[in-house]
């Protein structure tokens, strides 16, 4: 059965590896199938040091050809802003979920109570499959059919408006505290930089573990993308690659942030600066 949330992704299957690295043992999860996001298929290799500590570089596996492609393909419709889609006036469902005037569907709510009640909710945030898409649209279909693709005339709506906007930032946070994480600077201007939460230990080995989290965070930085916060999107992807490659606390996210969640980042400039820090850490 579909996953509701996974946007029309083919189920993975998994096994898993248990090895030895910094002196303790980590778990890699490893998924082979066809997956647009999610799949992670790596091991040790050689070493490397950081500020005198001594790291086992990452070796990536070759990806199945599938999903290489498909990613290929979504991933440069996502940055050339979807050329052949055209605004259909009518659908204004997005607009109207974060002007607060409808609630989210199916057994969802309106967007203030949401994140003012769901926040720190973390079964919920976890096991409810149909939030997602209305907290972060996208210019794509996903899997929950009662909510809609977002509009290009909605996006400019909501970045136009402050209420609106700040909502966007708001949720941002919540799925950053879901995941053990927080912005450093937590005001409206802030410049994206993210550090671990309070409660990182455990939302970090959820976030290993529950791997459509990975399907969500794709559609979280494409919608900040939409929406006016591009910028905040290199920050997050560094955070993500400092805790993969260096701290080796989220190793089962390498994958899914080099192909997807690096590739969002639509200035060329910041995804060769995330590459060449991969670099260092993985071997080719």
């Amino acid at each position: 059965m579909d996953r509701p949330d996974d946007d029309s992704v083919p189920k993975c299957t998994k096994k898993e590896n248990t090895t030895v690295a910094m002196g303790g043992k980590i778990t890699l999860e490893r998924f082979a199938g066809k997956a647009k996001d999610g799949e992670m298929d790596m091991e040790l290799g050689e070493d490397a040091r950081v500020d005198g500590r001594k790291i086992k570089k990452i070796k990536l596996r070759k990806r199945d050809k599938y999903a290489k492609d498909y990613a290929r393909r979504d991933i440069t419709e996502y940055r050339k802003g979807y050329p052949e889609q055209r605004d259909v006036k009518t659908m204004r469902k997005n607009l109207q979920f974060y002007n607060n005037k409808i609630q989210s569907s199916p057994n969802g709510a309106y967007i203030d109570t949401m994140l003012e009640e769901w926040h720190g909710d973390y079964k919920r945030l976890e096991q409810h499959h149909g939030y997602i898409q209305w907290l972060f649209p996208i210019r794509e279909r996903g899997m929950n059919w009662e909510a809609q693709e977002l509009q290009k005339f909605e996006a400019e709506a909501i970045k136009r408006d402050p209420n609106t906007h700040g909502r966007v930032l708001k949720a941002y946070k919540m799925m950053l505290h879901f995941y053990g994480m927080k912005l450093i600077d937590e005001t409206e201007t802030t410049d994206g930089r993210i550090e671990r939460h309070d409660n990182w230990e455990l939302r970090f080995q959820n976030l290993n573990r529950s791997t459509h989290n990975y399907l969500r965070i794709t559609r979280i930085l494409k919608s900040l993308g939409e929406l006016g916060f591009e910028d905040l999107k290199m920050p997050f992807v560094k955070f993500i690659l400092h805790e993969a490659l260096i701290e080796q606390t989220l190793d089962n996210t390498i994958d899914s942030c080099l192909h997807f969640w690096l590739e969002t980042i639509k200035n060329k400039e910041h995804r060769q600066i995330l590459k060449q820090f991969v670099k260092k850490y993985v071997e080719e």
